[in-house]
C-alpha cells in the first residue's frame, strides 16, 4: 500500500463491525451458556476447572486463562455473557477506548477457555485473533499504529491462504480431484435451504467450484500486499466467495467476521467513493464538516520498536502454529528440530489462542450422518427429540441460524464422525432426570408433561431429495437407519408415568 494511504476510517470501521459480531457471540451464548457449561450443563465449567487445578496446580492460570476461576456458577456465567453484549454496543457506536477492546477480549477468553468442546471452534479462535489485533490499532482520531494495520493484513491473508494450503498438503484427495464440492452442501454441519439448492447443481459446476475456492484461498489473499487496483479487483471476487459459504451453511459468526477482515484490502478513500456513491442512490446531500483547528496527535501509548516487535512475534509463533498442523501427520516429519521448536513456542502462547493456524475443510467429510434421539413413554412408541436447527424430520426446510451458534446442535455433527462425546451422555441423563434443563433444545419436547421411561440412540444415514423427490414427498431429507448406538437406556425407577 502506498505511504500517503490512509485508514482511519478502515479502521473505524472494522471496530464498529468487530463490536456488532461480538454482540452477536455474546448474545448467542448468553442464551445457552448455561445449558453447555453451567452448573447443571453438559459439560460443567465447575468440573473442568476442579480437574485442572487438581493437574496443574499453580500453573493453571496460564494453562487455562479465565476470569470464570474466581466464580462460575450460573448466574456468573449468564450475567457475564450479558454483560459482554452490553460492552459490545459502545464499540458498535464508534466508542473503541483500547481498555474496551482488552476487556472484551479477556471476557470472550475466558469464555472460550471454559468451553470445552463447545467453542473449541476455528471460528472462537479467529474472534480472538482479530480483538488482539484490534488493540494494537490505536485510538479513534488519530491514524492508526502501522503494527495494528500489518496484523489486520497478515492475519485476513493468513485465514484464507493457510485454509488454502492444508487442504493440499494434508492430503484429502477430494480437493486435488475437484470432488470436495459434490459432498460440501450436503455435508455441512447445519446446511440452509439455499444448501440444497447449491447440491442440485451439475457435477461439472461443483467440481469447477472446487477449484475457485482453492484460486481464491492460494491466489487471491497475496492482494493484500497489491496495489490499490488488484486488491479491489481481488475483494470484488473474495466477497461472493465468502456470501456463498455464508447462505447455504450456517457457521455462526465465521463468515460475517471473514467479511469484516477483508477491510483490510480497502484504503479511506474507497470507504469515501462507496459512500458518495451511496448518496447518490438515496439522494442526499455530502454531510458538511466542521473545520476544526488541527492539533499534533498525541504520542502513541507504546513505542514504536515494541509494536514492531510485537508483530514480528506474531508472525513467528503463527508460522510456527502452521507448521504444527502440516507436518503432524506426518510419521517423521520434515525437519524435525522445526516441528520441536514449533511445540515448545506454542506451549507458551497457545491457551490465550490469539495467535492460531486456519485449516477450513481441509479434511472433507462425504456422508452424512446423524444421531437420533428416541422416548418412549410405554416401551412401544418411540418418539423423536427434534432438536431445533440440526437435520432431523426430513419434512422439515434446512434453517437460516447464522449468526447464531446453536453449539449442541452443531457439535452432534461430530459424533458420528467419531468426535468426543461426554456432553452426549450428560445429554441423555439430563433428559431422563433433569428434563427442564434440557428442553430448550427440542421443539417441541415429545414428553412435555413426565420423561421417559427410556431411551435409545440411533444413528441414520441423511443425503439430500433430489427435485423431484421434494415435489413428490416435501422432503428436502432422505434418510436410512443404519444402527442403534444406544438401544434401550432405561431412566430409572418409581417415576410416575
Amino acid at each position: 500500500m502506498t505511504g500517503g494511504a490512509r485508514h482511519e476510517r478502515v479502521r473505524d470501521l472494522f471496530l464498529r463491525l468487530l463490536g456488532l459480531v461480538f454482540l452477536d457471540a455474546f448474545v448467542s451464548l448468553a442464551v445457552q451458556v448455561a445449558t453447555l457449561v453451567g452448573e447443571g450443563g453438559l459439560l460443567p465449567a465447575g468440573e473442568f476447572l476442579d480437574a485442572v487445578a487438581g493437574s496443574l496446580g499453580a500453573e493453571r492460570f496460564h494453562r487455562v486463562p479465565t476470569l470464570f476461576w474466581i466464580a462460575h456458577g450460573d448466574a456468573v456465567l449468564v450475567t457475564a455473557a450479558w454483560l459482554g453484549a452490553a460492552l459490545s454496543i459502545p464499540l458498535v457506536l464508534g466508542r473503541a477506548p483500547i481498555a474496551l477492546r482488552i476487556g472484551l477480549w479477556a471476557l470472550y477468553l475466558s469464555f472460550a477457555s471454559i468451553g470445552q468442546d463447545f467453542l473449541s471452534f476455528q471460528w472462537d479462535n479467529l474472534l480472538l485473533e482479530a480483538s488482539f489485533a484490534s488493540i494494537f490499532l490505536g485510538r479513534r482520531g488519530r491514524p492508526p499504529c502501522g503494527a495494528g494495520l500489518f496484523l489486520g493484513r497478515w492475519l485476513f491473508f493468513r485465514l484464507l491462504f493457510e485454509s488454502g494450503v492444508s487442504k493440499l498438503a494434508l492430503g484429502d484427495p477430494t480437493w486435488r480431484d475437484g470432488t470436495a464440492m459434490v459432498a460440501y452442501f450436503e455435508t455441512a454441519p447445519i446446511p440452509t435451504a439455499l444448501g440444497w439448492w447449491a447440491h442440485q447443481l451439475p457435477a461439472g459446476v461443483l467440481r469447477s467450484s472446487a477449484f475457485l475456492s482453492l484460486f481464491a484461498e492460494l491466489v487471491l489473499p497475496f492482494a493484500v500486499w497489491a496495489p490499490r487496483p488488484v486488491r479491489l479487483g481481488a475483494l470484488a471476487a473474495l466477497l461472493p466467495f465468502q456470501l456463498g459459504i455464508l447462505l447455504t451453511a450456517n457457521y455462526g459468526f465465521f463468515n460475517h467476521l471473514s467479511i469484516v477482515l477483508h477491510l483490510f484490502l480497502l484504503e479511506d478513500r474507497d470507504l469515501e467513493w462507496a459512500s458518495a456513491r451511496l448518496r447518490g442512490l438515496l439522494r442526499r446531500p455530502a454531510p458538511i464538516e466542521p473545520l476544526l483547528p488541527t492539533e499534533p496527535p498525541p504520542r502513541p501509548p507504546l513505542p514504536r520498536i515494541a509494536l514492531r516487535m510485537l508483530a514480528g512475534a506474531v508472525v513467528l509463533c503463527s508460522v510456527a502454529d502452521f507448521a504444527l498442523v502440516v507436518l503432524r501427520p506426518r510419521r517423521e516429519p520434515v525437519l524435525p528440530f522445526l516441528y520441536a521448536a514449533a511445540g515448545e513456542i506454542h506451549e507458551f502462547y497457545g491457551p490465550y489462542r490469539s495467535v492460531n493456524s486456519y485449516h477450513l475443510f481441509a479434511s472433507m467429510t462425504l456422508e452424512r450422518y446423524e444421531a437420533v434421539i428416541e422416548g418412549t413413554a410405554d416401551g412401544r412408541e418411540w418418539r423423536p427429540f427434534e432438536f431445533r436447527w440440526k437435520p432431523g424430520d426430513p419434512k422439515r426446510r434446512p434453517p437460516f441460524v447464522a449468526p447464531h451458534q446453536p453449539r449442541v446442535d452443531f457439535q452432534l455433527w461430530f459424533f458420528p464422525l467419531g468426535g468426543r462425546s461426554a456432553y452426549l451422555a450428560r445429554l441423555l441423563d439430563r433428559i431422563c432426570e433433569k428434563p427442564g434443563s434440557a428442553r430448550g433444545l427440542f421443539a417441541p419436547d415429545p414428553f412435555p408433561q413426565v420423561p421417559p421411561m427410556a431411551l435409545r440412540l440411533g444413528l441414520w444415514k441423511y443425503t439430500f431429495t433430489d427435485r423431484a423427490r421434494r415435489r413428490e414427498t416435501g422432503e428436502w431429507w432422505h434418510r436410512t437407519f443404519v444402527r442403534y448406538v444406544v438401544e434401550n437406556r432405561r431412566c430409572g425407577e418409581g417415576r410416575p408415568r
